[in-house]
């Protein structure tokens, strides 16, 4: 990074030790994914080939991030309660949006060693999509399996998200990405398939029973079982390899899930003792929040981890969950008008997110001296 831009460097969430240290940062992953290696790494090495030598690794991943958003906005549309019936192409639009999005993410890091240009940057660009693709691509898969908008749809999401949220954490303290034999290649698959069956069999085949003696459980519900289950098994295995592998203390490692943590809690306890029924009256912009906020904490975490930098357990942006709080358990929603706050706290929330995108990327540019969606000439280097 050039004299100048050091004396000019100003961020709000990039500090001067993360600066330094990101020109350090290299990456270090494991993929033991049967299907990765051995069947999908070969279409995708044939299809980076595809890409001129002048397109940036971050279109490629802004690409895939864009076929997401667009399939969560169409599903919206026609699902908004996250159940009923809805055109059948969109079934299948779906899991060609997942399909578009694996391709995409598998082929911006083939692209960046392709042309010479990994970064630091590159990295937290397609893991920061990432953190907010698992909340978009999480609804649209429980509105295929006919989960609705309730406690169950949400919660699955936001536990998905902190599953995501772990294994950012394993390589924040371990310094190893570690996809292990079933991870996010076999999630989008299993995604897709859902989208399939949906299209083939009817929204109705979700709402079958499955009958364990006096047990009874829905076919979409019983998918949703397996969905936390398997987290469950995923975060003890990222734990196991923190406290194995790790650089980092274990008190280092808890203060680093208090926001998560908290944002899980509260979400939890404001779904469930709303005063205005927040599921039935605004449920986007209540979940909304939520993903959002679960996304830019680990977008945090992803910025210390690569820029070797610290994440502050206290999140300023967080503090207005303590009036909800209030709210709800004090004054029984007669402090403030609970459904314009969800409105108003969402567009806040939303501002910041974008904002936080905005002025980490452009300040990690300055300091490597590169640009986010476009290649340097030979002439610039």
């Amino acid at each position: 990074m050039n004299t100048n831009n050091k004396k000019d460097f100003k961020s709000v969430y990039v500090s001067s030790r993360a600066r330094d240290n990101i020109l350090k940062y290299k990456y270090t992953g494991c993929d033991s994914s049967f299907i990765s290696i051995h069947i999908m790494n070969h279409f995708w090495n044939w299809f980076v080939n595809l890409f001129p030598k002048s397109f940036a690794p971050n279109l490629i991943t802004l690409f895939g991030f864009i076929s997401i958003i667009v399939s969560y906005f169409v599903t919206l549309y026609y699902m908004d309660r996250m159940s009923g019936v809805a055109p059948k192409w969109l079934y299948l639009f779906n899991a060609l949006c997942i399909f578009i999005y694996q391709t995409m993410d598998a082929c911006d890091g083939k692209q960046a060693r392709r042309v010479q240009a990994s970064s630091g940057l590159g990295e937290l660009f397609d893991h920061g999509c990432d953190a907010m693709i698992t909340y978009l691509v999480m609804q649209t898969f429980q509105s295929s399996l006919q989960v609705g908008v309730n406690q169950i749809s949400f919660f699955t999401t936001l536990w998905i998200m902190y599953v995501f949220f772990m294994a950012q954490l394993e390589q924040y303290s371990t310094g190893v990405m570690n996809l292990g034999h079933f991870g996010p290649t076999e999630s989008q698959f299993s995604m897709m398939a859902g989208h399939i069956f949906t299209f083939f069999y009817g929204e109705q085949f979700w709402l079958n029973t499955i009958k364990f003696e006096t047990f009874e459980i829905q076919y979409n519900h019983f998918v949703l079982l397996v969905v936390i289950l398997g987290g469950v098994g995923t975060i003890l295995l990222n734990i196991f390899s923190i406290l194995k592998n790790g650089n980092e203390s274990i008190l280092a490692n808890i203060i680093n899930l208090v926001p998560i943590s908290i944002l899980l809690g509260v979400s939890i306890y404001w779904g469930k003792y709303s005063t205005v029924n927040i599921f039935e009256t605004v449920p986007h912009y209540f979940m909304g929040i939520f993903g959002i906020l679960f996304a830019l904490v680990t977008g945090k975490l992803i910025l210390a981890r690569i820029c070797m930098d610290k994440l502050s357990p206290i999140q300023l942006i967080m503090l207005p969950l303590i009036a909800v709080i209030l709210n709800i358990y004090k004054f029984n929603g007669e402090l403030f008008d609970e459904i314009l706050f969800t409105k108003v706290y969402f567009f806040v929330v939303f501002i910041v997110y974008i904002h936080f995108a905005y002025d980490v990327v452009t300040s990690l540019t300055k300091v490597l001296d590169i640009y986010c969606f476009r290649l340097k000439n030979k002439k610039q280097l």
